[in-house]
């Protein structure tokens, strides 16, 4: 794939992800859409990270002419959406008094 067609499924996976995002963000917790949604929240993120390792930084310095400080961000998601997933599912979400 080219650096614009990635960028593309980037940004259709990201926009959705932002939007989603912002809902969780704002509604209770708990519920039967904020359920729902998570789940697909977190496939869109981890897509996204994936998508991105495959695109060469354009700004800034690069390891291997392909890796830059912001593909740290793609690895920070490949860790913690899969972390965040286990915990959710073996009930350890931790009540920060947002309910």
């Amino acid at each position: 794939m080219t650096y614009l067609q990635l960028a593309y499924l980037h940004l259709l996976t990201i926009i959705p992800a932002f939007f989603i995002a912002t809902y969780l963000l704002l509604v209770r917790k708990g519920t039967l859409v904020h359920r729902k949604l998570g789940p697909v929240y977190m496939l869109l993120m981890m897509v996204s990270a994936v998508v991105t390792l495959f695109m060469p930084a354009a700004i800034g310095p690069a390891l291997f002419q392909h890796f830059g400080f912001i593909h740290l961000l793609s690895l920070l998601v490949l860790y913690s959406v899969p972390t965040a997933y286990i915990a959710i599912r073996q009930g350890n979400v931790k009540n920060i008094g947002i309910i």
